[in-house]
């Protein structure tokens, strides 16, 4: 695949993030965790090609994140969709829900994924921002996604390696 084709998939598939989901699974061979995600980006920023997660301090994933350097986010075709559902609805902490989802991990330069996914990308942190409620502009985003008060942080990494597989 060329690398116009690997950056056109990486397009399209952060384009579909919030009606498909994805997967940020942290951690490594010893010990992971992974979710659901429908929200992200994928952008330029510092001179370096990133994608941008968020997680709430309330998931289990969040521990992982703070503790590891690097993430992947794998997405996946239609027909793994009730997986992404369950990984999405179940906690790691007293699950193990990736066996529960039917996917089986892989693993790349120390990072985790998933032999199900079509494409991955191996991100490496660069910032991490915790939200507040001071930090909105438009109110009903604080009041429309935040009733718990629960708020993101948000992680800003460097792209480092993307894997698409046909």
């Amino acid at each position: 695949m060329s690398s116009a084709m690997i950056e056109d998939a990486v397009a399209q598939a952060f384009r579909s993030l919030g009606h498909e989901g994805a997967l940020l699974t942290v951690g490594n061979e010893t010990k992971f965790n992974t979710m659901t995600i429908g929200w992200g980006a994928l952008g330029f920023i510092w001179g370096r090609n990133t994608v941008t997660v968020l997680v709430r301090p309330t998931r289990y994933t969040h521990e992982f994140i703070e503790k590891f350097p690097s993430f992947t986010v794998s997405f996946y075709r239609s027909e793994h969709h009730k997986a992404l559902s369950i990984l999405g609805s179940r906690s790691g902490r007293d699950t193990d829900k990736v066996a529960l989802a039917g996917l089986t991990p892989a693993f790349i330069d120390s990072v985790v994924t998933f032999r199900e996914a079509y494409l991955t990308v191996v991100a490496k942190k660069l910032c991490r921002m915790q939200l507040q409620p001071g930090d909105f502009i438009d109110p009903t985003i604080d009041g429309g996604f935040y009733p718990k008060k629960d708020y993101h942080t948000i992680y800003q990494a460097e792209v480092m390696k993307i894997i698409a597989q046909v």
